[in-house]
C-alpha cells in the first residue's frame, strides 16, 4: 500500500481548499457520495483522524480522504483498461482476427459483431462453394494421403537397395535411419502447415505397406 504521505503528495487538496477536520455527513458531502458509501470506504481502508462510536463523531482529514480517493479511483481505471484489454485480445483470438483488424473493430457492439460474423461466414461459405477456399481438414485428407503413398515408396527403398546394392547389414541401418528422418520431417512439416501441433518420431516398420502409423 502506498504511503499517504506520498499520495497526498501526489494527490494535493485542489487550490484554496483547506485541510480542515470534517465529520462523516461532511466529509460525504465533500467527496460527493452517501454516508454508506463513507462506512464501505472506511471499511475498505480510507484514513480517519479519529474513529467515532458512543455518541463521538468520525473525524476526518479532508487531504487524506481526496488523496486515498483518488489514488483509489486510479486503480481503478487501470484495473479496468487492463481487463478491457484482455477482453479484446481474448474477443480477437475467438474471432480469428490480426491486431489490425482487432483495431477496426473496436467499439462495434455485440450486435454489429454478429452482422459482423455473419457475413464474415457466408462471403467464406461464398469462396468455399467458388474454389477459392478449402477446409482445412480436405487439405489435411489430401496430405494424409501423399504421406502414406510416399510411406510405401520410401519403405520399399530400404528393402530395393538392400537387394539391389547387395548393402551389409551397417549400410542397411543406416539407409533405414535416413529414411526415418525423412519421414518424421515430412510430418513434422505437415503438422506445422496444418496446426496440429508437433509431430512424433516413429520409426520405419520395413515390409509395412499398410497406414503410415505416423
Amino acid at each position: 500500500m502506498t504511503d499517504l504521505a506520498d499520495l497526498r503528495r501526489l494527490h494535493p487538496l485542489p487550490e484554496g481548499v483547506e485541510d480542515t477536520a470534517m465529520n462523516r455527513a461532511q466529509i460525504a458531502r465533500a467527496l460527493d457520495v452517501s454516508d454508506n458509501t463513507i462506512s464501505k470506504w472506511i471499511a475498505q481502508g480510507m484514513p480517519v483522524l479519529e474513529e467515532g462510536g458512543n455518541g463521538r463523531e468520525y473525524a476526518f482529514s479532508p487531504a487524506d480522504c481526496y488523496a486515498w480517493r483518488r489514488h483509489r479511483d486510479a486503480g481503478a481505471r487501470a484495473a479496468k483498461a487492463a481487463a478491457d484489454r484482455s477482453a479484446s485480445q481474448l474477443a480477437m483470438a475467438f474471432r480469428n482476427l490480426d491486431e489490425e483488424d482487432a483495431n477496426a473493430s473496436a467499439g462495434l457492439t455485440a450486435k454489429q459483431i454478429a452482422e459482423e460474423a455473419d457475413a464474415d461466414y457466408r462471403y467464406q461459405r461464398a469462396a468455399e462453394q467458388r474454389g477459392e477456399l478449402t477446409r482445412t481438414a480436405r487439405v489435411r485428407d489430401l496430405f494424409e494421403d501423399m504421406l502414406v503413398e510416399f510411406r510405401r515408396t520410401i519403405t520399399t527403398l530400404v528393402d530395393y537397395c538392400e537387394m539391389e546394392f547387395s548393402l551389409d547389414p551397417e549400410e542397411t541401418a543406416k539407409l533405414e535411419a535416413r529414411c526415418d528422418g525423412a519421414l518424421v520431417r515430412a510430418r513434422g512439416t505437415l503438422e506445422q502447415a496444418i496446426g496440429r501441433g508437433a509431430a512424433e518420431p516413429v520409426a520405419l516398420r520395413r515390409g509395412d505397406q499398410g497406414e503410415m502409423g505416423l
